[in-house]
């Protein structure tokens, strides 16, 4: 009976109808914020940016673990009617020297643009009266990972006791601390039913070449990674090594239970009673948590012992932890694309047109996942993770198939007939010169060191849009 109850709610979330409404759009957009010289921010200049946001309008929301402030939103009359979530959102990541701005739903790339264009301003008027800066890259820079960066909210403190240290010694936190050094550039698209499922092995499947175009994370620690371009993707598989089954590119699925039924069989994790977060300890899967007849044991952070009984909405404890490039979001009704790395400001919505014109041709993007197995396809998003452009598949170039790709997705988005296919030439200049954003960092910093590549990657206030109707409410520090 539970089984059937979870399955049945997970399936009315994908109530999307694309023959009568204008399809939800979100983002998820992390910047990097760091001191001039480089390093991460301070704390305390994230809770004055929390501050400042409540001086000019937007409502604080306060952690009931940490009792810092944690988010500050504000609703967007310009969001769509028929989402639950008209709210833009201005938060942290895992680390609080990454600020993420969750954009509420809009209908099309161009309104998306201006309305993360608003809040960027804000955000850079701020910054700039305390000499931060936002940064268009995908990883910090200069700060080495370490639980010194961790954003203390309940949920992320858990981490640690889900990873391992053979990167990242105990003194310093644990191998999920790598967590706090990255930014990405995500988007939801919502989706319905009968879509879901083909959306997300087909986003995952493809994952490795949008990585290719999007690379953007290789200097951090105040060096070059020897290894890898997009160094973002690839800090995952190190942060939680056993528990690979939940990372990068799962297994095709076929129906929603299939889905369901892989999530459940995740090793147990956190359930949430009375505001507070427990991690089941003796269960061996999710799934044995939940429809075993022997009690289950959670355990608080403080080292509490209390006994849990399951709930219906406890897979949705579920969800945040399925680490997939593509993952479905009954909450929202979305399929998320999650693998690319923070873009150049001027080009920050390239992985989201990319996305959205995958989902509006499906049946295209779809035959060019079936050219390959998933194994190779998996291969395919690490080579790519270290050498974008410069991947070969069979000791071919990777580029004659992003161009295929690149063509399915315009095409999806020029059904549309919105012009919204604008938004991926970049991603065909990028193509022609052979260099993503990785490419040209190294080049600044191989070249001219720290301080122009800090200065090369970092928010330009002249790039983003005037905006009369926000400036009036500038406060000066």
């Amino acid at each position: 009976m539970l089984k059937h109850q979870i399955i049945n709610k997970f399936k009315k979330s994908f109530n999307f109808d694309k023959n009568q409404l204008s399809r939800g759009i979100g983002i998820e957009c992390e910047i990097p914020i760091v001191e001039e010289q480089g390093s991460a921010v301070s704390l305390p200049v994230i809770q004055q940016m929390f501050l400042y946001l409540g001086r000019i309008g937007f409502e604080l929301e306060h952690d009931d673990y940490s009792d810092l402030i944690i988010a500050a939103k504000r609703v967007n009359k310009k969001s769509l009617a028929n989402f639950d979530y008209p709210t833009d959102t201005i938060t942290t990541d895992t680390a609080y020297s990454t600020v993420e701005v969750v954009l509420a739903p809009q209908a099309n790339l161009y309104t998306i643009q201006s309305e993360l264009n608003k809040l960027l301003f804000l955000l850079k008027t701020y910054f700039d009266s305390q000499n931060c800066l936002m940064l268009a890259c995908g990883i910090q820079p200069l700060s080495p990972p370490s639980r010194k960066l961790l954003m203390p909210k309940e949920r992320y403190c858990f981490f640690e006791k889900f990873s391992t240290n053979h990167i990242i010694p105990k003194s310093k936190g644990a191998d999920s601390s790598l967590l706090n050094t990255t930014a990405s550039a995500q988007c939801h698209i919502e989706i319905g039913l009968d879509d879901a499922i083909l959306a997300t092995n087909v986003l995952n499947a493809l994952s490795g070449l949008q990585i290719a175009l999007h690379a953007n994370s290789p200097i951090w620690q105040g060096k070059i990674d020897p290894e890898y371009k997009a160094t973002r993707e690839m800090i995952w598989d190190f942060c939680f090594p056993d528990r690979c089954n939940q990372i990068g590119i799962p297994p095709e699925f076929e129906t929603i239970e299939n889905y369901i039924e892989y999530l459940l069989n995740f090793k147990p994790l956190l359930v949430k009673r009375r505001e507070q977060y427990f991690q089941i300890i003796n269960k061996n899967t999710f799934n044995d948590f939940l429809f075993h007849q022997s009690p289950a044991i959670g355990r608080s952070l403080s080292g509490k012992k209390v006994r849990i009984e399951p709930q219906p909405n406890d897979i949705q404890q579920l969800i945040p932890f399925s680490w997939f490039n593509a993952r479905l979001v009954p909450k929202y009704g979305t399929v998320e694309s999650r693998m690319c790395c923070q873009q150049p400001q001027s080009e920050m919505l390239t992985p989201t047109a990319v996305a959205l014109g995958l989902v509006e041709n499906l049946e295209a993007a779809q035959n060019l996942a079936k050219i390959y197995p998933l194994s190779k396809w998996r291969k395919i998003r690490k080579q790519t993770a270290q050498y974008a452009l410069e991947a070969t598949i069979d000791g071919l170039s990777i580029i004659p198939l992003l161009l295929q790709f690149l063509d399915i997705a315009n095409e999806g988005l020029r059904k549309r007939n919105l012009g919204e296919e604008v938004f991926l030439q970049p991603l065909y200049q990028r193509i022609e010169q052979r260099k993503v954003p990785a490419d040209l960092a190294i080049e600044v910093f191989k070249n001219h060191g720290m301080n122009a590549f800090l200065e090369y990657v970092s928010f330009k206030k002249e790039a983003i849009s005037n905006q009369p109707e926000i400036s009036k409410h500038i406060v000066h520090f």
